[in-house]
């Protein structure tokens, strides 16, 4: 189980990232964390869980905060939130030597709307009512990556005093980036 689960890690799920299945990539990566590293996960899981009424409930409050400058933009479009995969988590806490409660974006939201003109003036909208993380802005629309995904991305900090990750894309952008 731990040899396949390192070859997963080694080809198939960064295969299925390059084929821009994301989904697939992150379901093979949660499942190979179990075996590589089986005490991580099982942590990741318990800590991860016992804090979800209370990141739900803050990331409803962004969800509709989004909604708000939607509608006072008057941009149709999707808003939810969702959480990160296990394996993204670890890989931070490795990457950057910090403890899970560290670690402030286990949650992102997605905003998806009907054109490209429409993700960069939400992008606007966001930055006045939040204040953007320097270095936190990445812009996959005028550079995407080389499996075709396209996004806006950017870290702001609420008005909780929490940094929150929010990803704009087009509806076309989102299939592409879900499913290949």
């Amino acid at each position: 189980q731990l040899r396949m689960a390192r070859e997963t890690l080694e080809i198939y799920a960064p295969l299925a990232g390059r084929l821009g299945i994301s989904q697939i990539k992150c379901e093979l990566e949660d499942l190979c964390l179990k075996y590589i590293d089986p005490s991580a996960y099982e942590y990741l899981s318990d800590n991860i869980h016992a804090k979800i009424e209370e990141r739900r409930v803050f990331v409803n409050s962004v969800v509709k905060d989004l909604r708000e400058i939607l509608s006072e933009s008057s941009i149709k479009g999707e808003v939810f939130g969702r959480p990160k995969h296990f394996y993204s988590i670890y890989k931070k806490m490795k990457n950057k030597d910090k403890p899970l409660d560290q670690i402030y974006d286990l949650t992102a939201v997605r905003v998806i709307v009907k054109d490209i003109s429409q993700c960069y003036t939400v992008l606007g909208r966001i930055h006045e009512k939040w204040k953007p993380i320097p270095g936190r802005i990445k812009d996959y629309i005028a550079t995407p990556k080389p499996n075709k995904y396209q996004s806006l991305h950017t870290t702001v900090m609420t008005k909780y005093g929490q940094p929150f990750e929010i990803q704009i894309r087009t509806q076309e952008m989102h299939q592409i980036a879900e499913f290949g």
